[in-house]
């Protein structure tokens, strides 16, 4: 990578309507049982709203080097010919999908302090 391009991170979500927050991912209605997202404060908040602060702490941290996308890619116009749409939407791998210069490398989660860590090794070895 040249000096003067910025490191692409890419968030792919594939959110459902239970994970929107408007009852329970498992159908139960909360009914009976501990949900994970009961104990996660993160589990509530939208993966975009997530993308959107990784976007301000990447650009925090590395001024001008790194652009943050967030596709949700059941209402994107590229969704259906995305290979991440089927593999997200086949089950193959949790939601979100995270992409570093075009390569997969976090599922199910958005882990900040580890994609700063892959950000910074990515423009030390430019």
């Amino acid at each position: 990578m040249r000096r003067s391009e910025a490191v692409q991170v890419v968030i792919y979500d594939a959110p459902t309507v239970a994970s929107s927050g408007s009852g329970c991912g498992c159908g139960c209605g909360h009914h009976g049982h501990d949900h994970p997202e009961d104990e996660d404060p993160m589990a509530k908040i939208s993966m975009e709203f997530q993308a959107r602060a990784l976007a301000l702490t990447l650009e925090g941290a590395f001024p001008g080097r790194v652009r943050v996308e967030y596709i949700n890619v059941l209402q994107d116009p590229r969704g259906p010919s995305l290979p991440q749409t089927a593999v997200l939407c086949a089950g193959a791998y949790p939601t979100p999908l995270v992409y570093l210069n075009g390569r997969g490398r976090f599922a199910g989660a958005l882990p900040v302090e580890r994609i700063r860590e892959e950000v910074a090794r990515i423009l030390e070895t430019d």
